[in-house]
């Protein structure tokens, strides 16, 4: 079993799933390069990649597909308006694809096995995210573990809540820090759509949900998608960490926080 992350952050994006013998990529927005290079290191090729599960359209999750997709005929995963915008994207990088590789796939409400999809060995959930462009979030069942993907999100609800209550491990988005944000170089219109409930996910947003999945199931999480300018990885962690400190000091069962890196591989599970 393997839940590895390539790269987490506003330049690029991408995660391994592993389970028996059914290998996913959750997003490819890193280059092809650094994912051929990446997979070498844990004995895999991207031939033995089964799927490519896309969360959004942006380039920071699906940069590496074109280049990919020329060479390998991988079957691509997503809603019907991101795989739309993938083939006009890969048809102004001059590349073909073959649209029967596509499947389509709408965001759950109701998690059952009715409402489960299979891939192999691997069950997983399309969840609906909040953010300026369909987008989906991810809950893949492995067994008996639990693991989730959970960013480019600008508010959560209930809904999400419910969705990640027997999550044992998820990468959770703590993109920007409040006073960084509105003191950076940033135009102000950027900063209102970062802020925003089709943006992302603040330090303080993060914490908040992590407070409401405290004392559920969940084992550790991995603060993802940090903003270079925004926030730093040590600014998240520390902020989250006091924070729960501070609030949930009647929870017996808080869950490890750590940081999946940037621009480095962050095994969460590795066995």
């Amino acid at each position: 079993m393997r839940f590895i992350s390539l790269a987490s952050s506003s330049k690029g994006n991408a995660a391994l799933i592993s389970y028996k013998n059914t290998n996913i990529l959750v997003d490819c927005g890193i280059s092809k390069k650094r994912i051929v290079e990446t997979l070498g290191r844990y004995g895999l090729t991207l031939d033995d990649i089964n799927y490519i599960l896309i969360t959004h359209e942006h380039s920071d999750h699906i940069a590496g597909l074109p280049a990919i997709l020329k060479e390998h005929d991988i079957k691509i995963i997503s809603q019907r308006e991101t795989l739309s915008y993938i083939l006009k994207y890969c048809e102004e990088k001059n590349v073909k694809v073959n649209v029967e590789s596509f499947k389509i796939i709408s965001p759950v409400n109701i998690l059952n096995d009715n409402s489960m999809f299979e891939l192999s060995d691997i069950k997983f959930y399309p969840l609906k995210g909040h953010h300026d462009v369909a987008s989906l979030y991810y809950k893949f069942i492995l067994g008996d573990t639990v693991i989730a993907i959970l960013t480019d999100i600008g508010a959560y609800n209930e809904y999400n809540v419910r969705t990640l209550e027997d999550v044992d491990y998820l990468m959770l988005e703590s993109n920007y820090d409040e006073e960084m944000l509105i003191g950076n170089h940033y135009p102000a219109w950027l900063k209102s759509r970062i802020m925003g409930e089709g943006g992302h996910l603040s330090n303080r947003d993060c914490a908040n949900l992590i407070m409401k999945l405290a004392g559920k199931n969940v084992k550790e999480i991995y603060l993802s998608h940090i903003s270079e300018d925004s926030n730093s990885e040590e600014n998240a962690i520390n902020f989250v960490n006091q924070y729960l400190n501070d609030n949930a000091r009647e929870c017996t069962k808080l869950p490890i926080i750590k940081v999946a890196r940037r621009l480095e591989v962050t095994e969460i599970i590795n066995n």
